[in-house]
């Protein structure tokens, strides 16, 4: 921070002077964790509510989205770009230096050799924040009034931490892959504990002790993959809202399970496969009416559709996101299913129909021959934005997802059995069959009239997508993408006509097709390992065009819109002539070293250079850039690190 101008501090000062209260000690929170670190929105929300950030507990998830929303509008917080509905954020360097500042007499993030006589003055320490593992641990223990304790290392005494610290209300071990493989009685001990997360570690067993801990919101055990055994006395945790066992070897969950009604989030929750013997079946789930998330592993173990009918998921009308999750099957695997196994799967999957309230829906490795019922309701999930249909090799033919009133993005991975994309799917007539309305409305709209991105990748199989002249759908869609469909020989003729908003396409190892052209809309286009493509022709507002191991393209026709065209090939031993007329303003080259050294031999003269001469600029490199050559047309200039010559004309 003192390295920045004078008007860089006072604009940051302001912006934090301009925040609420309930906004300003969220900010300050940040300073515990390292720059440059990324934070989950859901892990972020229940800390807050483990401090105290928010005085309604009853609305608290609303209020913790708020805050998240707000921290982003304002720029504090930056979306990662890397998951869906913004549900990862980092901090810019200079906020969390400010936070650091704001934050240091009550808020501490010790690194390893760092000198801790800071905590033997007035400071009253609140937080603590440990990374390194050689920091003073005698010296830490003399603040009583600790109340938040982040390890970032997998080393961690933890039972003489909890035994000097009796009022911790966070525990925080889920970025440190900790070696701890039990939770000691002392943790159990902790009264006031609000927050504990254990995650990726190698915790084996969950003492019973468990129970004794209250006040406990948020409990995490994600990833840990020693993890067998939950004892009964979870269901002791009565002001629990977020239970997580995630990719754990939990393979059943005490049946009181069922005594959480508080429980808003519910991740990892494998099903046993009836309701007999103790454990906890997706029936369990009834009496979970404040769910938001909930996400369920191995629903193959349960056979019986009146189980999973007892669910009642419909019925909770809070739920916002479901993960269906089956075992992780070869796509093999998948198809030498029993049909028996099949028909049984796919009648507890129609049973699990989520409420009206759901955005979001993930099937993942689901082997049934069709996707459920309910997939087809269309203004019966009126609020259903994001589906998610990964590695389900076994079903044919897509539902009428075109009907779904809001949805905005849809990714369809792995569909092995997939060889045709219908009218089925382009239906554009919503009709309501969800009994709930009772009523039957039928009026013709585009289908997948909010459709702003969608993916289909790795679908071997699929070789044809039907969608005519006379079908209007996905107006406003954005961007698309198509990768690894080797028997896909062509797009579809009313893509070209209908999708008028159409700005970025991606496609990647669609080994049969042939041409890309006729897209007025398009501006950034990707064309990546498509060995027989031979033309990319009018798409007049392209402005950026990028081609990776296409060696049969012959004709990229482009406007002088093109502002940026990037090649990538390392087995081309000539640069293909269609840059002969490219109109790009700037040329990125990626080739091997025999390439590029011929082209800085012939140096404004001879067949490669011809190809680009007339083109603003133009870099070239290798895989790596270690050897590179940049040209550039006006004022005339090149140079080159081939053969540790470097040569430079002007």
């Amino acid at each position: 921070m003192d390295g920045l101008p004078g008007d860089v501090h006072q604009a940051i000062y302001l912006s934090y002077e301009d925040l609420p209260p309930s906004l300003k000690q969220c900010f300050i929170f940040f300073s515990l964790f390292p720059e440059d670190g990324e934070f989950r929105k859901t892990d972020l929300i229940y800390r807050w509510l483990a401090e105290g950030f928010f005085q309604d507990l009853e609305d608290f998830w609303e209020l913790g989205n708020e805050y998240y929303t707000e921290l982003l509008q304002r720029n504090i917080l930056e979306d990662t770009h890397k998951y869906i509905n913004k549900a990862y954020c980092k901090m810019h360097d200079i906020l969390w230096s400010f936070a650091c500042l704001l934050g240091k007499d009550e808020n501490c993030l010790l690194r390893g050799g760092q000198p801790v006589y800071r905590f033997e003055g007035s400071m009253k320490l609140r937080r603590l924040s440990i990374e390194g593992n050689e920091v003073n641990i005698e010296v830490i223990k003399k603040e009583k009034g600790l109340r938040t304790l982040i390890y970032f290392e997998p080393e961690i005494a933890l039972d003489d931490l909890c035994q000097a610290f009796s009022n911790l209300r966070i525990i925080d071990l889920g970025s440190s892959h900790s070696n701890l493989s039990s939770l000691p009685d002392s943790l159990c001990g902790l009264v006031h504990l609000r927050y504990l997360d254990v995650s990726y570690s190698k915790l084996v067993k969950i003492p019973n002790s468990i129970g004794n801990l209250r006040n406990l919101v948020y409990f995490s055990c994600k990833g840990c993959e020693e993890l067998s055994h939950v004892p009964p006395s979870i269901g002791n945790l009565q002001e629990l809202r977020c239970l997580g066992f995630e990719n754990t070897n939990v393979e059943a969950i005490p049946m009181e399970l069922n005594n959480l009604e508080k429980l808003s989030h519910l991740f990892g929750f494998v099903p046993y496969k009836n309701s007999l013997e103790g454990f906890s079946s997706l029936d369990g789930l009834e009496l979970l009416s404040k769910l938001i998330e909930l996400w369920l592993e191995g629903l193959e173990r349960v056979s019986d559709r009146n189980i999973a009918e007892r669910a009642n998921l419909r019925s909770k009308n809070q739920l916002l996101e479901l993960y269906l999750e089956y075992t992780s099957l070869s796509s093999e695997e998948q198809l030498s299913q029993t049909d028996e196994k099949k028909i049984s799967t796919e009648d507890v999957l129609n049973e699990l129909c989520p409420p009206r309230s759901v955005k979001g829906v993930l099937i993942n490795y689901y082997f049934g021959r069709c996707l459920p019922n309910w997939l087809n309701l269309g203004a019966g999930l009126p609020n259903l934005r994001d589906i998610d249909i990964l590695e389900c090799a076994c079903f044919e033919v897509l539902p009428m997802l075109g009907q779904l009133p809001n949805l905005h993005r849809l990714k369809i991975t792995g569909a092995y059995s997939l060889e045709r994309v219908g009218e089925e799917f382009m239906q554009k007539d919503i009709i309501s069959r969800d009994p709930i309305v009772h009523t039957m409305s039928c009026y013709a709209i585009p289908a997948f009239p909010k459709l702003n991105e969608l993916f289909f990748k790795e679908m071997p199989n699929w070789k044809e997508w039907q969608w005519e002249k006379g079908q209007p759908a996905m107006p406003k869609l954005k961007k698309l993408f198509i990768e690894d469909c080797p028997q896909l020989k062509s797009l579809p003729e009313g893509l070209l006509l209908y999708a008028t908003s159409l700005e970025f396409l991606q496609i990647k190892g669609a080994d049969k097709l042939i041409t890309v052209e006729n897209i007025p809309s398009i501006k950034d286009i990707r064309v990546l390992g498509n060995p027989n493509l031979e033309r990319v022709s009018n798409l007049p507002s392209i402005s950026i065009i990028g081609i990776s191991h296409c060696p049969n393209l012959k004709a990229v026709i482009n406007p002088k819109s093109l502002q940026l065209m990037s090649l990538r090939d390392y087995k081309m031993k000539f640069l293909p002539d269609y840059l002969t007329t490219t109109m790009s303003r700037k040329l990125i080259i990626r080739c091997d070293e025999e390439l590029l050294l011929k082209i800085a031999n012939q140096v404004e003269s001879g067949s490669e250079w011809d190809k680009f001469k007339h083109i603003s600029k133009v870099k070239i490199g290798t895989e790596d850039e270690s050897l590179h050559a940049t040209y550039q047309k006006t004022p005339f200039s090149f140079t080159t690190n081939v053969n540790a010559n470097r040569v430079q004309m002007t």
